[in-house]
């Protein structure tokens, strides 16, 4: 049974962490990993992304302008409140979250969950050709290591062909700018992954002006880091990572 797509908001201590879903996801992907930080003493805002929980036709129209709005309303409304606020996603939610740290100084640490800088798939070499003929394709095959992630994941089946052209093209000018990224950023990924490159994450890592980085690969998840065998690893990481801000 599929988890729910809802989005979920834990009040906590003077630090939230917003939590940014991947492409055609739901937040359900990252509630253990915003159980943990809860625990501690973290507030979590983990937002449902425009388009995403109803329908694979609802997300068919979508800009990515319309997320990178969402989510600097989400920083700006914790900000306004007298919140430290870091920025953190898995995949698409990733790119967004380092949107957010070039877009919004005030903006306290980044980090990037199984960042997609440079597709692992194929189709995205040819996706603009095949919006011209197919609605949507279906997903990267799954690659969970743990059996159980599929039932910690809500997701639409399909990705919607043209929608995903344009977050190429949003990836792509992320891509460009990394340069813009100054604050603290932290960057998890596996090394089983084949919807990232390391290529993507070595190029990040080159290019951010952060003056302090790091990055820590796993050895037994999928691409859903976050909700795999080592969800707890990842979690355990990003506390260490919170303490020292």
């Amino acid at each position: 049974m599929a988890a729910s797509p809802e989005p979920f908001s834990m009040p906590g201590g003077p630090i939230t962490v917003v939590l940014l879903h991947g492409y055609t996801g739901a937040p359900a992907e990252l509630s253990l990993l915003a159980e943990e930080l809860h625990q501690q003493g973290y507030g979590v805002e983990a937002p449902l992304l425009v388009g995403h929980g109803t329908s694979l036709e609802d997300l068919m129209p979508v800009l990515p302008s319309q997320w990178l709005e969402q989510v600097d309303g989400v920083v700006d409304r914790l900000l306004d409140q007298g919140q430290r606020v870091v920025v953190a996603g898995l995949s698409l939610g990733s790119i967004l979250a380092i949107q957010a740290g070039m877009r919004r100084p005030g903006v306290e640490a980044v980090i990037a969950y199984s960042p997609p800088i440079v597709s692992g798939d194929p189709r995205a070499l040819i996706a603009p050709l095949l919006s011209l003929f197919l609605p949507s394709v279906p997903r990267p095959a799954d690659d969970y290591v743990d059996p159980a992630t599929a039932e910690r994941l809500w997701k639409y089946p399909r990705w919607p062909s043209r929608c995903s052209v344009r977050v190429l093209a949003l990836i792509a000018s992320t891509r460009r700018h990394l340069g813009n990224l100054q604050q603290p950023l932290m960057v998890m990924a596996s090394t089983l992954d084949k919807v990232i490159t390391r290529r993507g994450v070595e190029l990040l890592l080159q290019r951010t002006a952060s003056e302090h980085v790091e990055v820590h690969w796993l050895e037994g998840s999928g691409h859903v880091i976050t909700a795999d065998a080592e969800w707890k690893t990842v979690a355990d990481q990003t506390l260490v990572f919170l303490k020292d801000l």
